[in-house]
């Protein structure tokens, strides 16, 4: 089957914590395998979730510069799945309050739009949401990055956890010609010359060295897209290390 033709019926982590890597089209009925409380942690890509997402890709909308289309997801994203609804809901409830069960009465998962605007929603249930939108624009040639998914780790002051995450591949004859890691989970804290601060999307620049370790599981500390892109803004935020292939990492994202 050709690359740009895969379709991903499952996704699943690797439990030596070695990333798994997602290129291919996300179809409704994907299951994403989010261990971290058994089978209720399952979600279900469903009929309602995904049109509810073509409702977000609207090419009158999104703008073409490629930072304010990731600014844009970012945005959506996190308005779809989170609310005013002031509920202090465990992620677990919300889980186990809405699954769905087979023919034989057993555990399939949770349907992904059941969590809309439960905010509840972390980097799983947001990452698979800006793929598939980044992987429908690329497919229909309205973005030039092939867009993947991964689930590996990030490390934040010396705890490293399961992580997931997007990386872009670098496009041609563009600035700048690097590989993107794309955070929609965790904003970026930048501060300019004079000292104001602001949050951006979690927006990285990788080298091919740096996108290459990663889908290696080899530790990487990106730079942020933002410094790079203008010497004015400086990244102040705490230090994040992806894709660590530490073994018997406890699921717990």
């Amino acid at each position: 089957m050709n690359e740009s033709n895969k379709i991903v019926n499952s996704i699943e982590r690797h439990f030596d914590g070695t990333p798994t890597i997602i290129d291919g089209k996300v179809n409704e009925g994907c299951t994403f395998e989010n261990t971290f409380i058994g089978g209720y942690g399952t979600i279900i890509v469903d009929d309602d979730f995904m049109k509810d997402i073509s409702k977000i890709i609207d090419y009158k909308e999104i703008n073409n510069n490629f930072i304010n289309v990731l600014s844009d997801i970012n945005n959506k994203v996190n308005s779809y799945f989170y609310s005013d609804n002031k509920e202090n809901n465990k992620r677990e409830e919300e889980y186990s309050k809405s699954y769905v069960l087979d023919e034989e009465g057993m555990i399939i998962g949770t349907k992904l739009s059941s969590l809309k605007g439960k905010n509840v929603a972390k980097c799983s249930e947001k990452t698979l949401a800006a793929y598939i939108i980044l992987e429908k624009m690329y497919s229909d040639g309205k973005l030039g990055r092939k867009p993947s998914l991964i689930l590996a780790t990030l490390e934040v002051e010396n705890k490293e956890e399961p992580h997931a995450f997007l990386l872009l591949d670098k496009e041609d004859n563009k600035y700048p010609l690097k590989h993107l890691l794309y955070d929609i989970e965790n904003p970026t804290r930048l501060s300019d010359l004079k000292g104001k601060e602001l949050n951006a999307p979690g927006i990285y620049s990788l080298t091919d060295e740096e996108h290459k370790n990663i889908i290696n599981g080899i530790s990487c500390s990106p730079k942020s897209l933002f410094e790079e892109l203008n010497s004015e803004y400086r990244d102040i935020g705490i230090k994040r290390t992806y894709s660590s292939s530490k073994k018997n990492i406890e699921l717990s994202n």
